[in-house]
């Protein structure tokens, strides 16, 4: 239910006093709910303004609703503009329960505009210029193209709905209509709330009501295959009776049965594959299965019965139930295993920090672990790199650390070393020269200076390499390169 024309009129009026005062704080409780808490010579007051689909309204309000769990986008954008602002004035500009709240700062003018119409309600900030800065919702209207950074366009400009206003004031109260309008809002809210809440508990009792069913249905039809394993033990009684009668490989045999009214013939039908005995033993071992789960199926039976009865009661007191009293019924409802599932908030990813370097592999299909800057080289070379592994530079020249990773005892091949030193010079100031030079070691021969910049070394028992650059080595070093670290 929304305001009507005479109404948003009555407010604004009674609203006027609030112009001139300053905009102490902002918040935005919903996507389209927000409250201004304004200081100026008529005192404190709280602004609501709602374009809440069927909730849309203007008043000064005594309570502020609960606030959003985490910042919306729109409330940083008021706050940045309006905040701090004074109130210059609220009127009606004619559109349909268009409302417009003028604000003057150092900055310039800016407008809080409210249309406050039924389902298609919005809230929009716009600029002196009348170009829209930001907006609490997704534009709803089918007519006008409302985005931020675009010229603001009103409503269509519509005749008053002309019928009488349906609130009548609260003596007493500094705003009398206002808060007519806030007690007849907040017990909808609460209605609506009490509303949804027992809906969520509802559909989950339902689902439960009919979980139960299905297996008492399920119950019956086991209870029902009882008679029938009488008839196995009957024919497992006469097989016994009568094995030496019954020719291996027949598929049926006919057996005399003693009753009272005598002796009759009975044929039964058996497994040719299997032996008498085994026929026999057969028949008895499903008359014992089925005759043992005939009493767990009793119990159950009254296990489901019982719960079936329970859930069908919270249900029926759920119905009329006052809002104190969903806490208890949602907690009964988890014992019977048909409450509404407990909503986890999702993990959160943790991002995994990325490696100091980056990953080729050699011909040879050997790793060769690249620095990608100058801390970055000191973790390679202090902490990833192993004693064993072999450490590539280019000469005198400011670059990567370059590590070609060896098993312990095993030494490079040249086609490797090659490949790494490749990456040496490519990745350092002697990229594009055709023949610089690089020098490799052992890991272990290395070591960083204490309080020496980043990325600085020393190195012993060093060899030379005059490397003449292949750039078709270079390339398919480079297209191989690996996403993530090396395994």
């Amino acid at each position: 239910m929304s305001l009507r024309s005479g109404e948003i009129a009555l407010l604004i009026e009674e609203l006027r006093p609030l112009v001139g005062s300053r905009v102490d704080a902002v918040r935005v409780h919903s996507e389209r709910l927000v409250t201004l808490e304004l200081r100026g010579p008529a005192g404190d007051a709280t602004l609501l303004l709602s374009a809440e689909p069927d909730l849309t309204r203007i008043h000064a309000a005594t309570w502020r609703p609960p606030s959003h769990p985490e910042p919306l986008a729109f409330q940083v954008a008021l706050r940045r503009e309006i905040g701090g602002a004074r109130l210059a004035s609220i009127e009606a500009p004619g559109g349909d329960r268009l409302v417009a709240l003028r604000f003057e700062r150092p900055a310039g003018p800016v407008s809080l505009l409210a249309e406050l119409a039924g389902r298609n309600g919005n809230l929009f900030l716009v600029d002196g210029a009348g170009v829209v800065r930001a907006m609490a919702g997704r534009n709803l209207s089918q007519r006008r193209a409302l985005l931020p950074g675009a010229p603001y366009l009103p409503p269509e400009a519509r005749d008053g709905d002309g019928e009488p206003p349906r609130f009548a004031p609260v003596g007493g109260a500094p705003f009398p209509v206002s808060a007519a309008v806030e007690a007849f809002y907040r017990r909808l809210e609460e209605e609506r709330a009490l509303s949804a809440a027992r809906r969520r508990l509802r559909e989950p009792l339902r689902a439960g009501v009919a979980r139960s069913r299905r297996a008492l249905e399920k119950l019956a039809d086991e209870a029902a295959r009882v008679p029938a394993a009488e008839a196995d033990r009957r024919a497992a009684d006469l097989l016994k009776q009568n094995l030496h009668a019954v020719p291996r490989g027949a598929r049926e045999v006919a057996v005399t049965e003693w009753t009272e009214d005598g002796p009759s013939r009975v044929t039964l039908a058996i497994d040719p594959a299997l032996t008498p005995r085994a026929n026999m033993e057969r028949f008895y071992r499903r008359y014992r299965r089925i005759v043992e789960s005939a009493a767990r199926v009793e119990a159950r039976v009254a296990e489901v019965r019982a719960r079936l009865a329970a859930t069908e009661a919270l249900l029926a007191e759920l119905e009329s139930a006052p809002p104190e009293a969903l806490p208890r019924l949602e907690r009964e409802a988890r014992k019977l295993g048909a409450a509404p599932r407990v909503q986890r908030p999702p993990r959160r990813r943790v991002e995994k920090p990325a490696a100091p370097y980056r990953t080729f592999r050699s011909a040879a299909g050997l790793l060769v672990l690249v620095g990608r800057g100058a801390a970055e080289n000191d973790q390679l070379t202090v902490r990833v790199a192993k004693g064993n592994d072999v450490w590539l530079h280019a000469r005198g020249r400011t670059g990567a650390h370059v590590v070609l990773r060896l098993q312990k005892g095993r030494a490079p091949d040249q086609e490797s070393l090659l490949d790494a030193a490749h990456l040496a010079a490519h990745f350092s100031d002697a990229r594009g020269e055709a023949a610089p030079e690089v020098v490799y070691t052992r890991a272990k021969h290395v070591r960083k200076v204490k309080g020496a910049a980043p990325g600085a070394v020393t190195y012993s028992q060093e060899k030379g390499m005059a490397l003449r650059v292949e750039p078709s080595r270079l390339t398919r070093l480079l297209l191989g390169e690996a996403d993530g670290e090396p395994s």
